[in-house]
């Protein structure tokens, strides 16, 4: 079973070809389409197979291991921004560590995502300008 951190919901769908390395990008792209993520850039908007199973984990995660901030198990060089992130996620949209159906989880974020929520997530992140992710999420 696949593990995800919280923020990653919101990174998955939003992303769009950029990542760290090519070896992050290829991983990421292929959790996206395993999971069955709503992504325009890869043109997986097929959302009737989204059953697939994840485990919310508050730690490195599956599209972790690629990246190259990735410092150990369960450390980051980016340690205390991605646990905010994480913590975020969590408190707005009620998101705990288990086993969750894929779909569940885009429930629970996009129908109660708003622009002011959005920013207060993602504002400090690297991506937000670089990226244009609100396009993607909003």
């Amino acid at each position: 079973m696949l593990k995800i951190r919280p923020h990653h919901i919101l990174c998955m769908r939003a992303y769009k070809g950029m990542g760290y390395s090519k070896e992050f990008s290829i991983k990421m792209e292929s959790i996206i389409k395993e999971i069955g993520v709503y992504n325009k850039y890869l043109n997986n908007i097929n959302l009737e197979n989204k059953s697939k199973e994840v485990e919310i984990v508050f730690s490195t995660d599956n599209i972790c291991e690629k990246c190259p901030s990735k410092l150990g198990e369960n450390i980051c060089s980016t340690q205390e921004k991605v646990e905010l992130l994480d913590l975020k996620i969590s408190q707005y949209f009620n998101i705990k560590r288990g086993v969750y159906k894929y779909t569940e989880l885009e429930k629970l974020v996009y129908n109660n995502i708003t622009e002011d929520i959005f920013d207060d997530i993602c504002k400090n992140c690297s991506w937000y300008d670089i990226a244009n992710c609100k396009s993607y999420i909003l």
